[in-house]
């Protein structure tokens, strides 16, 4: 099983899952702050990100990020953390918001998802080897007391646990990938959990 309730920490475990953790929010702190040197520092050569509208390396996802050029904030909540030695396995609840304008109108995403990270020490320190989502929903608020309206069939055609955030994103002109896990798809979330916790103690 991948993670078990915590019985009893050592003090090296508890280094470490500090420092993980300290990790995973550097990283999306550089994101939303555009410190990219900084971010890039925090992927492994070989790493792996594959989210909504990007897949490929840590360092391709920092160049990505760049061009992309849209400010899109991270709330990060708990994190949970399973730990093998030099590899660890990692839950983040977040919260992505970005705002928009449709017919006039600003309007907020809050697109709620788990990260689920696989991580690793190289060279002394922690670094991340894997990043994904697992979308869970999301929504789309006025935030100027106006209107907007979205025809149903124009949502129909993206995933429900990530349809709004999809949908931005398209209008953005970036490509949305609809095979990610996301709890509308409970069997996907299972894979890659399962897949996680095969690497972990492999």
């Amino acid at each position: 099983m991948l993670f078990t309730r915590p019985v009893r920490n050592t003090d090296q475990l508890l280094k470490d899952k500090f420092s993980i953790k300290e990790l995973i929010e550097f990283e999306r702190f550089c994101r939303d702050n555009a410190l990219w040197d900084e971010m890039r520092k925090c992927f492994a050569p070989d790493s792996t990100v594959k989210i909504s509208w990007f897949t490929g390396t840590g360092a391709e996802f920092v160049d990505a990020s760049i061009k992309m050029d849209a400010h899109a904030p991270h709330k990060l909540y708990n994190t949970v953390i399973q730990l093998n030695n030099d590899r660890a396995v990692a839950v983040t609840m977040a919260t992505i918001q970005t705002s928009a304008d449709i017919d006039g109108c600003t309007v907020e995403l809050q697109s709620d998802l788990k990260l689920l990270y696989r991580l690793q020490v190289i060279n002394k320190s922690w670094h991340i080897v894997f990043m994904e989502g697992i979308y869970e929903k999301d929504a789309l608020l006025p935030s100027s007391g106006g209107y907007f309206s979205i025809a149903r069939n124009e949502l129909d055609e993206y995933r429900p646990s990530y349809a709004n955030l999809s949908y931005l994103l398209k209008m953005s002109g970036f490509e949305v990938n609809m095979d990610l896990p996301g709890i509308d798809r409970p069997d996907s979330v299972q894979q890659i959990y399962n897949e996680a916790e095969h690497w972990l103690y492999e």
